[in-house]
């Protein structure tokens, strides 16, 4: 410290607090830089598609289902796939086994009845929709934390409409999908 033109040495108790300042205030700053996904209605997913052309997915999942809770601890919460997400998609939830009304392209259904309508038999299941409603892709079972941000990326750049997932894997210097 300057003190009257005399340089003075702080002593290691005023350092250590101002270290633990500057440290707390880092993992602050950072925390709040970490995104999270923003989940919508159905209706809404498709309102605002529609409205910006950006496209739909809708994550289908069991109470019961072992891996659907994996998905949601591990993979729906790193910040990779949370940023692929939210940059190509509006996300959706959909709990298979409520039977609460949704609508879907201007109809009234359940969730049940979506998956059922769709083809989707087993949960976890992933559907990915344009912003018209209609099905540019499925993806059932668990998906890993390192191929989840791929896919997303595949499927919201369109890329699957000039080639395969191995083909886009390949050509992006990415690990093959297996």
């Amino acid at each position: 410290m300057i003190d009257n033109g005399r340089i003075t040495v702080c002593n290691s108790t005023t350092l250590a607090i101002f270290f633990f300042f500057f440290m707390t205030a880092d993992v602050l700053r950072a925390q709040a830089q970490k995104r999270t996904i923003e989940w919508h209605s159905m209706e809404e997913a498709q309102q605002l598609a529609e409205k910006d052309g950006k496209n739909v997915i809708a994550y289908a999942v069991k109470n019961w289902c072992v891996y659907c809770k994996k998905m949601d601890e591990n993979v729906f919460s790193d910040q990779a796939v949370i940023d692929s997400l939210n940059t190509y998609f509006y996300a959706v939830r959909l709990n298979l086994d409520s039977n609460q009304k949704m609508i879907f392209n201007g109809r009234k259904t359940t969730p049940r009845e979506f998956a059922q309508k769709h083809n989707i038999q087993a949960t976890p299941n992933i559907l990915f929709l344009d912003e018209k409603g209609n099905i540019m892709g499925q993806q059932p079972g668990y998906v890993s934390v390192e191929m989840l941000p791929k896919l997303l990326a595949f499927m919201g750049s369109e890329a699957f409409q000039k080639m395969d997932f191995k083909m886009y894997l390949q050509k992006n210097g990415k690990a093959s999908a297996n």
